[in-house]
């Protein structure tokens, strides 16, 4: 709402015909999206992707927040996050005001969030641009970066492009007022940070072009302080409590030691012979070309120069340590970015073409509207097929296909399929109801045990605290993992089951409640760690066998 005010101050009443008109078609393009998701997650409880990876920490997100309101880390309870909380806090809230549970919102969340994105994009860039380009821009936006399980981020770079070059550049209109401007920025940054970070070079840089250029500097300077001043507070829910904690008590940066297959992926998108590939390579030619001409090509070339900087500096920096700081994910803005200016390179030089080549005779009426309309069926079919799940073999799906498909694969917590599983793929039940039968037959209805647990997808469903996540590339730099997998190693390596169980019930961090083990030939494991049975006496545990090689030992 806040960005539809700040796209829109004084243009509801009046709007001219064709505002109107593209206005139905933003809005008509929004509602096909939607469309075009839910016909995909058709049957499924579960989001795309189901619970695989991201997207299960993600329900654990929801999930905790959908028994508290304070921000934490999904698994490790009690850690402040360090993912900008704002899209799991939203879900999970309204989880909590639905009587729904979050790993069944989610779906419908991403869904809608990446529908109102597209509105949002073009409610924003109305403010820059003629209603037109600013359809044009949403469309294009649509099929460069719009992955509804990054449904956030979607829905943060949406925002950040039009907010970035209304707030720190000269648009034509005037930049918007300080406190939305702010608003909007704290927001983006509890939605999704990394725009921010890849960004931050290119803003400043904007930012001393625009007060070098200034009729009046300080004011300009006064206006960049409240923006700061009022983002800072807007993010500090999240800010505040992870940066004292890092403060305070340090942290472990591991979750940039992924070796991710989009390190080695293409970093030039405009390169690609397809039509976003020609569309961007448009743009970067047109924000080169008429950076002294126009007012966005400079502030759209900050944004992308900035972007590759801080992917060169961070390439450099992980051939030496191993951390790639999410370098590779500079691609999604550096796609979005060449794709707007695409448009608007395309939207400033078409009529200089025409009046030069051309006259009204040569050039058939509604041509433009029919460009438009072209663009516009393009972006729906395009995006309609790549997210909707194939009808024959979708074992052999690939691409964004894939994240359809295992929507439908996810077993409930039952062990139950989805409507229309296919045969293959298949994905493995991790048996959660009878874990959570089993411990609330021993510890009552309302336990919630601290659980050391070799399956995540338990986070995703149930708020119970965890007390380590089981991918150390996933975890947050506030859970200190690597201290907590020492002192795992230290606890399995006690022998004797007294002893083992007074470690488990003071050990750092801890303590562990509930252990949940995948049971193998005499051991009893979890990740690179192995318990022995004979550790858990039922002198101090009850131990429970449940289905896929799953043990549960309940400390008493």
């Amino acid at each position: 709402g806040l960005a539809v005010a700040a796209a829109r101050p004084a243009r509801w009443r009046s709007a001219p015909g064709t505002d109107a008109l593209t206005g139905v078609a933003a809005g008509l393009l929004a509602a096909w999206v939607a469309l075009a998701l839910r016909n995909s997650l058709h049957g499924t409880p579960f989001g795309f992707a189901g619970l695989v990876g991201d997207e299960g920490r993600m329900s654990a997100m929801a999930t905790r927040y959908s028994a508290t309101a304070v921000p934490s880390d999904g698994i490790v309870a009690g850690v402040p996050t360090e993912y900008p909380p704002l899209f799991p806090w939203v879900v999970g809230r309204a989880s909590a005001l639905l009587d729904v549970h979050a790993w069944r919102v989610l779906g419908d969340a991403q869904l809608l969030t990446i529908s109102g994105a597209v509105l949002l994009t073009f409610l924003l860039w109305t403010r820059l641009v003629p209603a037109p380009a600013a359809l044009a821009i949403a469309a294009a936006a649509l099929v460069a970066f719009a992955d509804p399980r990054k449904a956030h981020e979607v829905v943060a770079l949406a925002v950040f492009i039009p907010w970035a070059l209304a707030t720190f550049g000269r648009p034509p209109r005037g930049r918007i007022h300080w406190l939305p401007a702010g608003v909007l920025g704290g927001l983006i940054v509890a939605t999704y940070l990394g725009f921010v970070l890849w960004g931050a070079v290119g803003i400043l840089v904007l930012a001393w072009l625009t007060w070098r250029t200034a009729d009046d500097r300080r004011r300009y300077l006064s206006y960049l302080v409240k923006v700061v001043v009022v983002a800072a507070v807007t993010a500090s829910w999240y800010l505040v409590p992870y940066g004292w904690t890092l403060l305070r008590d340090g942290g472990q940066m591991v979750s940039d030691q992924f070796p991710a297959p989009a390190i080695t992926s293409d970093p030039f998108p405009f390169l690609t012979a397809t039509p976003l590939g020609a569309l961007q390579t448009i743009g970067l030619l047109g924000i080169v070309w008429y950076r002294r001409a126009t007012w966005w090509a400079t502030p759209l070339l900050c944004l992308v120069g900035g972007a590759y900087l801080y992917r060169a500096v961070a390439a450099a920096r992980y051939i030496v340590t191993g951390h790639t700081g999410l370098y590779y994910h500079t691609a999604r803005m550096i796609t979005v970015l060449l794709a707007v200016a695409g448009v608007l390179t395309i939207a400033h030089a078409v009529p200089g073409l025409v009046r030069r080549f051309g006259t009204r005779d040569t050039v058939p009426y509604g041509t433009a509207a029919t460009a438009i309309a072209v663009l516009i069926g393009w972006s729906a079919f395009t995006y309609w097929q790549a997210w909707t799940p194939p009808t024959t073999d979708p074992a052999a799906a690939g691409g964004t296909q894939r994240y359809a498909v295992l929507a439908h694969t996810e077993p409930r917590p039952n062990g139950a399929l989805p409507r229309y599983a296919p045969d293959e793929p298949k994905t493995r039940w991790f048996p959660v109801r009878p874990i959570q039968d089993a411990v609330t037959g021993v510890l009552g209805p309302d336990a919630a045990p601290r659980t050391l647990s070799y399956d995540e997808r338990l986070f995703a469903y149930l708020p119970w605290p965890g007390y380590i996540a089981v991918d150390r590339t996933a975890a947050s730099s506030t859970s200190h993992w690597d201290d907590r997998h020492a002192a795992l190693a230290s606890l399995a390596a006690i022998p004797d089951p007294d002893a083992f169980a007074a470690a488990a019930a003071q050990i750092r961090y801890g303590p562990i409640d509930l252990f949940i083990l995948r049971a193998s030939a005499g051991t009893w494991t979890w990740g690179d760690i192995h318990f022995r049975p004979a550790q858990f006496a039922a002198a101090h545990f009850t131990v429970r066998t449940l289905p896929n090689d799953t043990v549960i030992a309940i400390r008493r």
